[in-house]
């Protein structure tokens, strides 16, 4: 211990201790970790996916060029499985670490979910290496393309389980919570139910859009810098392929993280009514005519500098009765016994990354409509150069949006890492509970978290780079003419042994 205390003391100065307390050190070092974490996790989804379709068109439409871009790809999912394996691994630590109380709830009571991510860890573990390695050795390319498949799955299961533990933070259940809040011993276990709460369903829906949009976006604007770079026309072949995998993926998912989001919305409102109307800066419940606030903030506790459009959140809300139905506040949801407890009210700022994830969602699905109708008017928007720039700004944007998003579900959580099972809170022996267990009773006190925060910090300041330039840096070492050499050989060999299975005797003639 005195050696961590030197540490602590050598690396941290009087004024930082006495200006982060513990729960907020902890809160933004993990915020920081998963910040990074989730952009190598959605870019290897979105590979994974990509190698998947881009085999599949190749075998297809016996294409050298998608075999070319499968291949070409599969080296850099390799990097990125390799060092999201070691962010995961700190990531892992970090939460026992940062966190103690709270995992040792998990542990008590929603294990399940971290067992099955192990589970899906290994089939990518072992499906991707088979994949990769032993490339020329499958004779039967449609056995070597489901091989890509159980590398979608695992790298999809990983994100999924991850999400059914968030889902089980926003709306928990598994145990007697009542019974924990008065005595703080966990009773009546039931394994299975966190797998599945009254949040989960919606939250997968809308994080599996999310996560493959902003992994696509990756992959779309990476391949138009590299076409609108390329002098070689092979290359550009390659790339435009890429390209319209990419572009096709992300018309359909806008339109799915459309509905998705409304349902994500709708379920806010209502079994988490508190996150809800803090995200609409909704104070007093309404029955008709509520309006939306565009933008805005809370000044002791009333809204501010907001534009106001009037009863546009009711028919957003209620579309099918027009506007009519019931929208909460959060006076009412947060008082009781006269008394109104404003220290459980999420922080006004996510309405304002809400609104900037909705805005942003609606430009880019603007931009897609217009590469649609720009498509079938026959004018190849794909192949304009004032289009692509375009798609490389609306790529970014993706990516931001999806990390404003995550940004807006985790802090609309604040101030509790585990929020109550009933919507407005839970009354336990004459006292309201708005959460299970909050930050600061989860957080560690142990001075030992400044200095692997730090060390924390480094590591993906160093790593993250990095592992983008030698992704980048293997995709442009790698020989487009030895790619497509593989890619022919691969469409030929197929092609054998199809003929040879639909014609057995003459083959065995010859």
């Amino acid at each position: 211990m005195d050696k961590i205390k030197f540490i602590y003391d050598f690396c941290i100065s009087d004024s930082i201790k006495m200006s982060i307390s513990y729960p907020n050190w902890d809160a933004a070092m993990f915020a920081y970790t998963i910040s990074a974490h989730i952009l190598l996790v959605t870019l290897s989804m979105g590979l994974a996916i990509t190698i998947t379709i881009a085999e599949f068109l190749a075998l297809k439409k016996k294409d050298k060029y998608y075999d070319a871009l499968a291949y070409k790809l599969s080296k850099a999912l390799v990097i990125f499985f390799a060092v999201g394996t070691a962010s995961g691994t700190v990531m892992a630590m970090e939460l026992f670490l940062f966190w103690p109380a709270f995992m040792k709830l998990v542990g008590e009571v929603s294990i399940g979910p971290f067992y099955v991510e192990v589970f899906s860890f290994l089939l990518e573990a072992i499906a991707l290496p088979m994949y990769v390695y032993f490339w020329k050795d499958f004779k039967n390319r449609w056995e070597h393309w489901g091989l890509s498949i159980a590398v979608t799955v695992g790298t999809y299961l990983s994100a999924f389980t991850v999400t059914e533990i968030n889902a089980w933070m926003n709306t928990p259940n598994g145990f007697n919570i009542p019974h924990y809040l008065a005595t703080g011993n966990v009773t009546d276990v039931n394994p299975l139910a966190p797998f599945l709460t009254p949040s989960t369903a919606a939250e997968e829906l809308h994080m599996s859009g999310g996560v493959y949009y902003a992994g696509m976006a990756f992959i779309l604007g990476y391949f138009i810098y590299k076409y609108l770079k390329a002098k070689n026309m092979d290359e550009k072949m390659i790339d435009r392929r890429a390209i319209n995998i990419a572009s096709a993926f992300l018309i359909l998912d806008i339109i799915y993280q459309g509905i998705t989001g409304s349902v994500e919305l709708t379920t806010l409102l209502a079994i988490e009514p508190i996150k809800y109307s803090a995200m609409e800066l909704d104070l007093y419940p309404v029955t008709y005519g509520a309006p939306e606030h565009i933008f805005g903030i809370l000044v002791n506790h009333h809204p501010a500098y907001y534009i106001n459009l009037p009863l546009a959140q009711s028919l957003l809300a209620y579309p099918f009765t027009f506007g009519h139905g019931s929208i909460p506040g959060l006076v009412p949801l947060t008082t009781y016994h006269g008394v109104t407890n404003y220290s459980v009210w999420p922080p006004s700022i996510i309405h304002d990354t809400l609104d900037l994830m909705v805005g942003f969602g609606v430009l880019m699905g603007f931009y897609w409509l217009y590469v649609v109708i720009q498509y079938f008017r026959r004018k190849d928007p794909l192949s304009n150069k004032k289009t692509l720039i375009a798609g490389i700004l609306f790529a970014a944007m993706g990516i931001f949006t999806m990390e404003d998003g995550w940004y807006t579900a985790e802090v609309g959580r604040v101030p509790f890492i585990i929020k109550s099972p009933v919507a407005g809170g839970l009354v336990v022996n004459g006292v309201k509970y708005y959460g299970t267990m909050t930050i600061a009773q989860a957080a560690s006190t142990s001075p030992v978290v400044f200095p692997i925060g730090l060390a924390i910090i480094f590591f993906y300041a160093i790593i993250f780079p990095l592992t983008f330039y030698y992704a980048g840096k293997v995709m442009k070492i790698s020989d487009t003419r030895a790619d497509l050499e593989v890619g022919g050989n691969d469409i030929k060999m197929e092609e054998e042994r199809r003929n040879r299975k639909l014609n057995p005797v003459k083959t065995g003639m010859r």
